[in-house]
């Protein structure tokens, strides 16, 4: 049985002005009409180029941590170029661009089978006298882009307009919201007509808005631009335009204007998993490349209402802020499928079970994790995210309660469990925000968190050797069983997969494991 690998490169080839593919192998290898690789044509020329397939590093958090920011997987794709003839590529845009790479699995007399080991995205090469060094990054790079990309205007012919004049807005970014928020304080687009935006996108509602933290009535909603650009609230009233995403006040506010809002017809729509949804789909994401099953599974494990509004955060920022709300994460599989998943202990059966056969090296790895992955006996969580705060300028007509909360970031529930001070006289003291808006889901998931960091955890590093059906089975969150006669592990004990690097030549894993 032979291999062979395969590389598909999307180019831009500025003389003719098109996207062009260019198809590498690591022994040269010519299509026919049948049993096409993936991302394949028929009597295609695959050049014999290929050094090293790919080493890529992925992780679901920072390293060592097991919730927190996420991280962009990365790598490399290695060619020869010693007769020059990759050369051109340095004149070739493919930054961004898409890269495929494919292992054939070759038996006498048999046609290849084809397994898609990668898909991701590529900077521009690196282009020595030999060599041709791609560095890759998996799709998690397509977030790394500013959510909000359209800005004021800045041209209203007050009193016409909602762009704002070239002395207040002009070139600031429009506004997002996802889900339901709490206190935003939102840019007015039109001084003379007093109108504000909380979404360029239609939302549900604004339930409430405070001039200095005092309620004002909330009068009909607006049913088109046309009206709400012709017609005042009452003095003291605001009126909503859901479909602009605007309200508008019927007189000049005293002071700070501030709003709460919701975006998504029903609660079912604002969960973390239906907004991390919509925030891959604005990115630009395919619907088709965003695991359905995935976000089903963590509407069934949480289905919390929460929110969050945007201003200048990148994709992968707030998509990180949803994530850690309900302690999920999530990232782009092998095969460039956007999957998600909460944070669970290791359980169901495993991907793979590792010996003493397969393991080359293991070592026990120190937590990045508060407490260096001594259990927890406290968990504290704040919830219900108050965008800006108030402790000056209130109106007097604010009650004490809620001029208190007004002075607030966020709200905070807690969980504790004193027993495990027993044993662990360094029992850590955790704590996390979230943009869940609900007290009781907020100490749901705070309690979740103490029962899962409050066990004794380790974490491992591991180097194995694998066949290409093991080394392509193994993804982030993916169960692992360790078997092997150290650690206590001889009938052998289950991790999650939290961090990796694979290297498709030498078909070795390198592995993060906690549990």
């Amino acid at each position: 049985m032979a291999s062979i690998w395969l590389a598909r490169l999307d180019t831009y080839n500025s003389t003719s002005s098109q996207v062009e593919a260019v198809y590498f192998s690591s022994a040269g290898f010519v299509t026919g009409t049948t049993n096409l690789p993936p991302g394949g044509a028929a009597h295609t020329c695959y050049e014999p180029r290929i050094q090293n397939p790919a080493t890529i590093r992925r992780d679901a958090f920072q390293a060592g941590q097991t919730f927190g920011k996420s991280q962009v997987g990365y790598g490399a794709l290695e060619l020869t170029n010693t007769d020059g003839g990759l050369d051109y590529l340095a004149d070739r845009g493919m930054g961004g661009r898409a890269l495929t790479i494919v292992l054939g699995t070759v038996s006498p007399g048999s046609a290849p089978v084809w397994t898609t080991v990668l898909t991701g995205t590529v900077e521009q090469p690196d282009i020595s006298w030999g060599k041709v060094s791609l560095r890759l990054r998996d799709r998690l790079a397509e977030l790394d882009k500013h959510a909000c990309q359209t800005t004021y205007a800045g041209n209203n012919s007050l009193p016409n307009g909602l762009e704002g004049v070239a002395g207040d807005i002009k070139g600031q970014r429009k506004p997002r919201l996802y889900g339901t928020v709490y206190n935003i304080d939102v840019p007015q687009v039109n001084t003379s007509r007093l109108i504000y935006q909380v979404s360029e996108t239609a939302i549900n509602t604004v339930s409430a808005v405070y001039d200095r933290g005092s309620a004002l009535t909330k009068g009909a909603d607006y049913t088109s631009q046309t009206d709400m650009e012709t017609t005042a609230p009452a003095a003291g009233n605001f009126r909503v335009w859901p479909a602009g995403g605007y309200f508008r006040l019927g007189s000049s506010p005293t002071g700070q204007i501030t709003c709460d809002a919701v975006q998504g017809a029903a609660a079912a729509n604002r969960t973390a998993a239906q907004v991390l949804k919509q925030l891959a789909l604005d990115a630009g994401i395919s619907s088709g490349d965003i695991t359905s099953a995935d976000v089903t599974a963590l509407d069934t494990a949480n289905s919390a209402e929460l929110g969050v509004w945007l201003r200048e955060e990148s994709f992968i920022d707030a998509m990180d802020q949803v994530a850690n709300s309900v302690g999920a994460y999530y990232g782009f599989d092998r095969l460039g499928k956007l999957r998600m998943a909460r944070m669970e202990a290791p359980s169901g059966t495993p991907a793979a079970t590792l010996t003493e056969f397969e393991v080359i090296s293991i070592e026990r790895a120190a937590s990045s994790d508060v407490g260096r992955g001594v259990p927890a006996w406290k968990y504290t969580l704040g919830y219900k995210q108050f965008y800006i705060t108030q402790d000056s300028d209130i109106a007097g007509a604010v009650t004490a309660d809620r001029r208190t909360e007004l002075k607030r970031k966020e709200r905070t529930v807690e969980a504790t469990d004193s027993s495990i001070k027993t044993k662990h006289l360094l029992a850590s003291d955790m704590d996390g925000s979230t943009y869940l808006i609900d007290a009781t889901a907020a100490q749901t998931e705070c309690t979740r968190r103490l029962n899962l960091y409050k066990a004794e955890r380790s974490m491992y590093t591991v180097k194995a050797g694998l066949d290409s059906t093991s080394l392509t089975a193994i993804e982030l969150g993916a169960v692992v069983r360790l078997k092997i006669a150290r650690f206590g592990m001889s009938a052998g004990k289950d991790f999650r997969v939290i961090g990796y690097t694979a290297d498709y030549r030498l078909q070795i894993l390198d592995l993060t494991l906690w549990g």
